[in-house]
């Protein structure tokens, strides 16, 4: 039986320009059928042109009124997050379901307002991701499981899957095609994680996902 095996792959620095299909053959090689394409949710973002700069964007009152009155843990107590979530979901809309969401969640209901909003849900925000976008707010991928099919069809892999990783062995599926285990996959890539960080690794290829 194949060993099953976690390939991490380095690529040049990505853009809304490039093709799944060039990356993959380019960095990659060949991809067998029982293999597993793994993507992070800031590359699979950055080609789909979702993230801004902080020099992009010109907060107004409101934008600095409301994330001052927000706790220094709520990542929105960002000017910066705060003004992108109101540039791509509207300034009405991100601060009536933010309140909502926050009110919510004393209830024990999470993540109200990223469900009303899900264009205002950022993957990583200035100074965690790789240049030349670590001075950017990055938003998650839109689509995600739409793109996981479209990539599995057009490689000829097993399937693909969208990560966010942002502890040692701690593994957030964002996107899965439908072929693949949600918790086998994250099983999985815990033990080998990768980053799209200062790593410069946004892919991984699980080999022989089928046998293993």
């Amino acid at each position: 039986m194949a060993e099953l095996m976690v390939v991490p792959v380095s690529t040049s620095v990505l853009t809304s320009a490039d093709t799944w299909e060039t990356i993959i053959s380019s960095c990659v090689g060949t991809v067998h059928p029982g293999d597993v394409i793994c993507l992070t949710g800031e590359a699979a973002a950055i080609m789909q042109n979702r993230y801004i700069r902080p020099e992009e964007m010109q907060p107004g009152f409101l934008e600095r009124f409301f994330c001052r009155l927000l706790p220094e843990d709520d990542p929105f107590s960002n000017l910066y997050i705060m003004a992108s979530a109101m540039e791509t979901a509207g300034k009405w809309k991100t601060l009536i379901w933010h309140i909502l969401g926050r009110l919510c969640a004393l209830a024990g209901y999470e993540d109200i307002f990223f469900i009303h909003c899900p264009e205002a849900d950022f993957s990583s925000a200035v100074a965690e991701s790789m240049p030349p976008y670590d001075k950017c707010i990055i938003y998650r991928p839109l689509g995600v499981k739409k793109l996981c099919e479209e990539i599995a069809a057009r490689t000829g892999a097993y399937g693909a899957v969208i990560v966010e990783t942002r502890e040692w062995k701690k593994v957030t599926i964002l996107g899965i095609s439908r072929k693949v285990s949600a918790r086998k996959a994250a099983h999985i890539l815990a033990k080998a994680p990768f980053s799209s960080g200062k790593q410069h690794i946004p892919m991984a290829i699980i080999r022989n996902y089928v046998q293993g």
